[in-house]
């Protein structure tokens, strides 16, 4: 009788080990793609962003409307004071887009 006790423990220890691997296996790899598609869409926002560098060209319009001297426009686009706006811009939106994906995915 202890054999077969000791036999039937044994037996669904490792079934109970065996489990505990697969699904953590199934864990790792659902995190690793999670992780290549959230990165691809980061990548591709963050280029979107740097790529669609609009904004020399928004502040030179602005400018002009607003009556500002052309040497002030010169001065300012030359300090590229609209691209570290515009870079400024984009690190709050990417932070934006990291703070929203969390809170939907935990609240169900």
């Amino acid at each position: 009788m202890e054999g077969i006790l000791s036999f039937i423990n044994s037996f669904f220890s490792a079934f109970w080990l065996i489990l505990k691997l697969g699904v953590d296996v199934l864990f790792v790899t659902a995190k690793a793609i999670l992780y290549m598609f959230f990165d691809g869409f980061l990548f591709v926002v963050t280029n979107l962003i740097s790529t669609l560098d609009l904004s020399a060209l928004a502040f030179t319009e602005y400018a002009k409307w607003n009556d500002l001297p052309p040497q002030l426009i010169y001065l300012i686009n030359q300090l590229a004071l609209p691209q570290g706006a515009a870079l400024i811009a984009g690190a709050l939106v990417i932070r934006l887009i990291l703070n929203i994906i969390p809170a939907s995915l935990t609240r169900v």
